[in-house]
């Protein structure tokens, strides 16, 4: 199965949040308590927020895509490609 970017954005987010709060606890001092309930609690609120702003950029990038493919359209997507010229159909000159 292929990752959609905007799971993996919001993953990304709320591992950051789990790890700078995990690392903001242990500069403070704080407990071990104090500091897993704060990480787990980031961690939920940015997955989220990381997975609204992977969905917006994600639209960005299909607009933007979509806009290209618009502005540079493909010749005939459909048409059989010409075949390649083979060695019988060129004409071979000894000097």
């Amino acid at each position: 199965m292929k990752p959609v970017p905007s799971n993996v954005i919001g993953a990304c987010f709320s591992l950051a949040a789990f790890a700078v709060a995990i690392l903001a606890g242990l500069v403070s001092g704080n407990g071990v308590t104090s500091i897993l309930v704060r990480a787990v609690l980031a961690m939920i609120v940015c997955y989220p927020v990381g997975l609204i702003i992977g969905l917006v950029c994600q639209r960005v990038v299909d607009d933007q895509v979509a806009g290209y493919r618009e502005a540079n359209p493909i010749a005939d997507e459909q048409a059989p490609a010409e075949p390649a010229p083979s060695e019988k159909d060129e004409e071979v000159i000894v000097a």
